[in-house]
């Protein structure tokens, strides 16, 4: 709310401003009494929500403790990675293994015959051209590289012109990467073509030249060779070597794996602007049709492949309208049935047959890459050092709870310190307010009884015995995990060599001291113990101050209460000084009407006096 803008002492010559902003600043103490316990109470709610952020972390750590797959972990070494890749999980035996991949796991596939897109033609030219200074340059793009190509000048007969055209894009781009022919329709009628030389078929594009000589060869500048994916199928069928709509009257109709599609590319049809893009995508979200269609840019094929692996993998075409399947169809796709490959291994010696190239075997998990004659030697061990890390990295995770919560329990109050008011702020540096803020924030949490009872749950449960384990190591003393100067308040000291001992020794044994299930409480792994402890310390740590993620105006925590409790009082205060801060200026304006007439009246009497007395 803006504030009025008030004159006074006009008449009594007082600074009213003043003396108001004084009289207010008494009263405005009870105000900022508010605003310190608010920010009290947010920096408590701070410290408990970092806590409950630390308690998080700890609780996956736990979490991943209890589980087997954390500790008893496997090394695999394997002769010759580059044929198969094996992980071996924890049911897997120690020992050594053979392996020899005889057949990789394939998809069903089928893919285009031949190249889609025919040559590019010129238009109908002469038996005989004529080139010279006006007309001798074009420009060629080839695989995004674009060159000058210039011709001799000269009489050309047509052989001799595709002969002088090769010889100069050989010059400019590389002999073998593109290929100009002819075609002659009769007497008269010739046409020059371009096109990619070998299996790779990269983008041809011409452009008019400063002399051009594209229209004395036919050509029109950006002619091009390759279908285009993106335009519409109609607006591309002569791009084809095999024209899609070379039968029927628009439609084009087929079916894979059983399932239709449907297209009417006919005049005002509904799928007039299809493109051959879109029509592969609908084929690739047709997941009862089950396959994985694509144009291959390097080959100008499309590919059609089934999505599984395996000899029961299939793709099965049928062209039903339309030229765009078939041998002799757009796509060059014939309708014969594809049908996938099996996996075969021999795993010492005896032979195995999946429908995929990845796979578990008593607890070996396979990826295949290469079929091979080679005899592949797998040796499995235990991997303890997976475990003494993953032990380690628990030490540490339980330490830094620890020093959190000690820290905060055992911090020094200074209660001389209240949160600055803005005004005082103000007044003061940053690095003044900062060291401020530092003391007046400390100990907030000094002495606190639920993260006392949560630091007391943590280091008795941690350190007593659990039974039932059937093995020597039943406490985290046994493994040589221990606490020393009690001035640590329970911190976690490892004895490395002991616990490398015990890994070794009875890796089991370790496993079930922090990963054992029991209905029992004594009977359960120190893990399982800490992480119901851990749960129910952040519950009770979410009750009394939220989380991070808790909305202010939803945080139904203890503290977030409170804090709703004491804006709802500071609104109710400010309210109540705006109405004093008023009342103050009404008194005073008052006095200041008041002194304004009894000025007045001065003045009248002193000029009467005055009058009569002259």
């Amino acid at each position: 709310m803006v504030s009025p803008i008030r004159l006074g002492g006009l008449a009594s010559g007082m600074d009213i401003d003043l003396m108001v902003k004084d009289l207010m600043k008494v009263q405005r103490m009870k105000a900022d009494k508010l605003y310190q316990s608010k920010q009290v109470l947010q920096w408590q709610q701070e410290d408990y929500r970092s806590i409950n952020s630390l308690m998080l972390n700890f609780r996956n750590c736990v979490f991943d403790m209890r589980l087997q797959s954390t500790l008893m972990k496997n090394s695999v070494t394997i002769s010759d990675d580059s044929i198969a890749g094996i992980a071996a999980g924890t049911a897997a035996r120690e020992g050594s293994y053979t392996l020899k991949v005889n057949a990789l796991a394939e998809q069903a596939v089928k893919k285009s015959g031949g190249s889609l897109s025919k040559p590019l033609e010129g238009e109908t030219i002469g038996d005989t051209v004529s080139i010279n200074s006006s007309n001798n340059e074009f420009g060629l793009i080839l695989d995004g590289v674009e060159k000058t190509i210039t011709i001799t000048e000269g009489d050309y007969s047509i052989e001799a012109l595709v002969g002088e055209l090769q010889l100069r894009i050989d010059s400019a781009v590389g002999a073998g990467q593109g290929t100009v022919g002819s075609i002659a329709e009769g007497p008269g009628t010739n046409r020059i073509t371009f096109q990619p030389t070998g299996e790779y078929k990269p983008q041809i594009t011409l452009k008019r030249g400063e002399n051009d000589a594209l229209e004395t060869l036919g050509f029109n500048d950006s002619d091009y060779f390759r279908i285009n994916l993106s335009v519409s199928l109609k607006d591309i069928a002569g791009k084809f070597e095999n024209d899609p709509f070379a039968v029927g009257d628009g439609l084009i109709e087929f079916r894979i794996n059983g399932r239709d599609f449907s297209y009417d590319f006919s005049e005002g049809g509904p799928d007039e602007d299809k493109s051959l893009s879109s029509i592969l995508s609908d084929i690739n979200n047709n997941a009862e049709a089950g396959v994985l269609a694509y144009y291959d840019s390097i080959t100008d094929k499309v590919i059609i492949k089934s999505k599984d692996y395996g000899a029961g993998a299939k793709v099965s075409i049928e062209n039903l309208e339309g030229n765009l399947f078939g041998a002799n169809g757009a796509l060059q796709i014939d309708e014969s049935v594809s049908y996938g490959q099996n996996s075969q291994i021999e795993l010492n010696g005896v032979v195995i047959i999946k429908n995929s190239n990845k796979f578990t075997i008593e607890g070996l998990s396979f990826d295949l890459k290469e079929a091979s004659a080679e005899v592949v030697a797998i040796n499995v061990a235990k991997y303890t050092q997976g475990a003494f890390d993953a032990i380690k990295n628990f030490v540490d995770e339980y330490n830094k709870i620890i020093e959190a919560i000690h820290g905060k329990l055992f911090q020094e109050r200074f209660r001389d310190y209240a949160p600055l008011t803005d005004e005082q702020k103000e007044a003061m540096s940053d690095r003044e307010v900062e060291l401020w803020e530092e003391r007046a924030r400390s100990g907030l949490l000094r002495n606190d009884s639920l993260l006392s009872s949560i630091l007391s749950e943590m280091r008795t449960l941690a350190y007593r015995q659990v039974e039932g384990t059937g093995s020597v190591y039943s406490t985290l003393s046994s493994i040589g995990i221990t606490t020393k100067d009690y001035r640590e308040y329970g911190k976690l000291h490892v004895d490395e060599n002991r616990l490398k001992e015990a890994l070794n020794n009875d890796l089991e044994g370790v496993v079930s001291l922090f990963g054992q299930s029991s209905e029992a409480d004594d009977e359960k792994g120190i893990a399982v113990r800490l992480y119901d402890i851990v749960n129910r310390g952040m519950t009770r740590l979410s009750d009394k101050a939220g989380s991070s993620t808790s909305l202010t105006t939803y945080d139904s925590s203890y503290i977030g209460q409170g804090i709703r409790e004491m804006d709802k009082r500071i609104e109710s205060m400010e309210e109540y000084l705006t109405r004093m801060e008023d009342r103050y200026w009404q008194q005073f304006t008052a006095m200041e009407k008041a002194l304004n007439e009894m000025n007045s009246q001065s003045m009248w009497l002193s000029q009467q006096l005055m009058f009569w007395g002259n």
